[in-house]
């Protein structure tokens, strides 16, 4: 895989909130590129390859975001987050064997209001200057900013 310098910069420079809010915007985008692939409904392999890698692509990036849960500092709200992920997970891997283009619209309704909910943190963070919300354990990772950074 490529990088784009640019985002890797982005990323590398990016606070806790802002890593995780591009992390939403990865999978988003990930579950619409297979959607695309869905409504085609075509069966060229080349094409299923593409919807494979998209959905393969979603689930590491919500596999990730599950990583960072804190649910000792998070409580209710990082147990909440950790049940929406795993059954969006669940559902990438029924995905991944049938089509279902209504899942995937749900499935990216869902994780859009997460990222508009994540952006009132980042938000929050930039004018109160409070340190970030308490559901995230740590700044994603090196692995995590590289899956945000090749996708």
């Amino acid at each position: 895989m490529t990088t784009n310098p640019y985002l890797e910069n982005m990323v590398k420079t990016a606070s806790p909130v802002r890593l995780v809010v591009l992390l939403y915007d990865r999978a988003i985008s990930s579950l619409k590129t297979a959607l695309e692939f869905m409504e085609k409904k075509e069966e060229d392999p080349e094409e299923l390859q593409k919807k494979l890698e998209a959905l393969s692509k979603a689930a590491d990036i919500i596999a990730t975001l599950d990583g960072t849960l804190n649910f000792e500092k998070g409580g209710e709200i990082a147990q909440k987050l950790h049940e929406i992920y795993d059954s969006l997970l669940n559902e990438l891997v029924t995905l991944s064997a049938k089509d279902n283009p209504e899942i995937v619209r749900k499935m990216i309704k869902i994780l859009e209001e997460l990222r508009e909910a994540w952006q009132d943190v980042e938000k929050e963070v930039k004018v109160n200057g409070n340190a970030g919300p308490q559901a995230v354990r740590k700044t994603p990772d090196a692995q995590s900013q590289g899956v945000v950074a090749t996708l």
